[in-house]
């Protein structure tokens, strides 16, 4: 669910942090975060989307030491402005390290005060943007982030962010030429990973792969680029039917930062597809307490019903509802979280509201999917296929999407267009999440 939200995908924040901190002269953040941050991710995501996050007690340290560094340069120099704007970037940074939705009032009061210092600052209104997206609120986002290109129009970093809402907000050309524009000022593994996920949205997963090379091969100053670049290089080779690149990948992440967390996620995928319960089992229980990502921590649950085990599924959904409220609680905008968690594991109408309420502000793929399901799962198949048919225009190769495309046209039946959607979902999925292919199989069978 956390890679629905992905639109930052490894360094926006990074790149931020790292210019921001650069202006102040001091400590420089070394290991970025991985999106839909603004995010999808939220949710995938995000997002996501994206955005996940680069996870782990090696980013953690770096994040908290960073944090330090800046509370005591403010301690001497209360009116540095831009040293206030690093500083609410780091609280947003180990926000999602962390998974600890508190460090976002710390970040807002930090942004606010260099505000008061510097209105019209740009890494200011920079720092305000990735914020913004950070709790999901992307129009926000992109004003402040338009705000900060007029200010300084060859800011890397704001173009990035911008470039993050746009595709948050489904407006994905202009997201593609606003991340195009970021790496001809800044090209390195952010600006690569950024374009990837454009080309992946496109179902373009050999461009995609091409261009998160670029990123992997640029990653050599640190640790969690390299993991991130990696992590993402598996997730592309599992979509396209590879999985033993796609462990090969995963275990290059770990082996770089064996505190990646979204890696140890994919291993767990990876074993779920082999059959290994015990093995996916293990690695996703260690994800989850490491990390506690609604994806994490639902994919567990969705194992634990698919063999038998309803107690401990609920046990974990209520894991990840806890979880959204608490995000909710801390200024996050999580209706799109809300909509599929309620569709697949609680109330349909509530699902639909939610749904409705984020369809409302962004018309993404991974919204319209969102609104497509809570209909079909409130029983209005008819309605929903206008929203699920916009969730699969852009030819993103997502299992989910696909699957819930053939879903609502099973129970339309048009049962040569759902054999054909859920088929593709079922070749995509290879065992990965075997809760859905029970289901995906369960209704072929039941085609005419």
């Amino acid at each position: 669910m956390g890679r629905l939200l992905r639109p930052a995908l490894l360094g926006a924040l990074a790149m931020i942090l790292a210019g921001a901190m650069t202006l102040t002269a001091a400590v420089a953040l070394g290991d970025p975060p991985d999106g839909r941050a603004a995010g999808p991710q939220t949710g995938g995501a995000g997002g996501d989307a994206t955005s996940g996050v680069t996870a782990g007690s090696r980013t953690g340290a770096s994040a908290g030491s960073s944090i330090t560094a800046l509370q005591q340069l403010l301690r001497r120099i209360p009116r540095d402005h831009r040293s206030w704007s690093a500083l609410a970037l780091a609280y947003v940074q180990q926000a999602r390290i962390t998974a600890d939705p508190t460090y976002y009032p710390k970040a807002v009061r930090a942004v606010a005060r260099a505000a008061r210092l510097a209105p019209g600052d740009s890494v200011m209104l920079t720092a305000r943007a990735s914020l913004e997206a950070a709790r999901h609120e992307f129009s926000r986002a992109l004003r402040d982030a338009d705000a900060a290109i007029e200010v300084n129009p060859y800011s890397a970093l704001a173009w990035a962010i911008r470039a993050d809402a746009l595709t948050e907000l489904g407006r994905y050309a202009e997201a593609r030429r606003s991340a195009s524009r970021a790496d001809d000022l800044d090209p390195g593994p952010s600006t690569f990973a950024r374009l990837s996920y454009q080309a992946e949205l496109r179902g373009d997963l050999t461009e995609a792969t091409r261009l998160m090379r670029l990123s992997l091969e640029a990653a050599t100053t640190s640790a969690a680029s390299y993991a991130f670049a990696s992590f993402h290089l598996g997730e592309l080779a599992r979509t396209a039917g590879d999985l033993r690149a796609a462990k090969r990948h995963y275990d290059a992440a770990l082996g770089a930062d064996p505190t990646y967390t979204a890696a140890l996620a994919g291993r767990a995928r990876i074993a779920a597809a082999r059959g290994n319960v015990a093995g996916a089992v293990r690695d996703y229980r260690e994800a989850v307490g490491r990390l506690p990502l609604t994806e994490y921590v639902v994919e567990l649950a969705d194992l634990y019903r698919a063999t038998g085990q309803p107690d401990l599924a609920a046990e974990q959904i209520a894991v990840a509802v806890a979880s959204v409220d608490s995000e909710k609680a801390y200024g996050v905008r999580t209706y799109l979280e809300t909509a599929q968690l309620e569709a697949d594991h609680g109330s349909p109408s509530v699902a639909l509201r939610a749904a409705r309420a984020e369809w409302a502000v962004r018309q993404t793929v991974h919204t319209s999917d969102a609104l497509a399901w809570a209909l079909h799962a409130s029983g209005r198949d008819r309605e929903a296929l206008g929203y699920a048919r916009r969730a699969t225009s852009l030819g993103t190769r997502d299992a989910r999407l696909l699957f819930h495309r053939g879903a609502i046209e099973a129970a339309l039946d048009t049962s040569g267009a759902a054999r054909t959607h859920l088929r593709a979902a079922l070749q995509i999925d290879s065992g990965v999440a075997p809760l859905r292919e029970q289901q995906v199989r369960g209704l072929l069978s039941g085609l005419r």
